[in-house]
C-alpha cells in the first residue's frame, strides 16, 4: 500500500525530537543533514533551486530532496537526495541524481551515487559529511551520465506487449512497484500526463511513467526504488557501467539495508 507523501517544512523535519538510544548508535539529526548539504553546495558553487522534505507521523524518518542549480541539459536538471532516522529503521543514505523539468520526477542512478552509512559510533556525524562531500564532488560524472542513459531510452522503442511484461517485472519479479503504483504506470501507458519529448512507446516513456508513480514511494525506500528501476532499465536496454565509489563491504551492507527496508510506516 502506498503511503501518504506530503510534504513538510523544514521547520518540522528540525523540530523531530531526538531520542536516546544509548550504546553504540549514534543519531546523526536531521537538521545536521540540512546543513551540511547546504554547505557542501555552497563550498562547490552549486545553488539550490528548491528544497523539499518528507517526515513520517513522529519525525523519527525524513527524507530531504534538493533541486540543484545545474543544467547541462533542456530536459533535466541535477538533484540531491538524503534519508535519514532516528529509530533504527535505515541508515543514513544520500545520492546524486536528476528531476525531470516537466514532471518533476526524481532520476537516481544505483550505486554510482548512493551511499548509506550506520549510525554506529562517535564519528558518524563526521562520515555523513564526508560522504555528502564525496556525492557531490563527483556530481556532474553522476549527472552527465544520467544524460546518456536517458537519452539512450529515448532511443528504444517498445511495444505495448514489452512495456506490458516490464512493468509486470518490476511489480511481481523486482517487488519495486506496490498495486496502486502499478496501477498508475497503467493509466500513464495508456493516457500519459506528461510529453517527455519522446515517442510514447519509448523506454524513456515509460521509465517517466514509473518514476511518475513512485512519487507514491515511502521516503524510507525512496531513494532504492529510484536506483533499482533505474539499473533495471539500464541493464536491460544498455550497459550499467558504475564508478566504484564504495567498497565491496559497504555495497554488500547497503544491500542488505535495502533489503531490510519496511514498508508499514504511515506518513503525514
Amino acid at each position: 500500500m502506498a503511503a501518504n507523501t506530503q510534504f513538510v517544512t523544514e521547520a518540522i523535519v528540525r523540530n523531530a525530537t531526538l531520542p536516546n538510544h544509548g550504546g553504540r548508535y549514534s543519531v546523526i539529526p536531521h537538521g545536521f543533514v540540512i546543513d551540511q548539504t547546504r554547505n557542501q553546495l555552497s563550498s562547490l558553487g552549486i545553488g539550490i533551486k528548491n528544497e523539499l522534505y518528507k517526515i513520517n507521523k513522529d519525525g523519527q524518518i525524513a527524507q530531504g530532496i534538493y533541486h540543484l542549480d545545474v543544467q547541462n541539459d533542456p530536459e533535466m536538471g541535477m538533484m540531491f537526495a538524503w534519508s535519514n532516522s532516528y529509530n533504527k529503521m535505515m541508515k543514513f543514505k544520500c545520492a546524486v541524481g536528476a528531476q525531470v523539468f516537466i514532471c518533476m520526477n526524481g532520476m537516481v542512478a544505483g550505486d554510482m551515487a548512493s551511499y548509506a552509512r550506520k549510525h554506529v559510533g562517535q564519528t558518524a556525524m563526521n562520515d555523513a559529511i564526508q560522504n555528502i562531500q564525496t556525492q557531490l564532488t563527483s556530481a556532474n560524472t553522476f549527472y552527465t551520465r544520467l544524460i546518456e542513459d536517458k537519452n539512450m531510452l529515448k532511443n528504444i522503442s517498445l511495444s505495448r506487449k514489452e512495456q506490458s511484461s516490464l512493468v509486470g517485472r518490476l511489480f511481481c519479479d523486482e517487488e519495486i512497484l506496490t498495486p496502486t503504483q502499478t496501477s498508475i504506470v497503467k493509466k500513464e501507458i495508456h493516457n500519459p500526463s506528461f510529453n517527455y519529448n519522446c515517442s510514447n512507446d519509448s523506454a524513456w516513456a515509460l521509465y517517466n511513467h514509473v518514476t511518475l508513480a513512485l512519487k507514491e514511494s515511502h521516503p524510507i525506500t525512496y531513494l532504492s526504488d529510484h536506483q533499482k528501476v533505474h539499473d533495471f532499465f539500464v541493464n536491460e536496454f544498455g550497459q550499467l557501467v558504475t564508478p566504484q565509489i564504495m567498497d565491496e563491504q559497504l555495497i554488500e551492507e547497503v544491500a542488505n539495508e535495502i533489503e531490510a527496508d519496511v514498508l508499514g510506516v504511515n506518513f503525514l
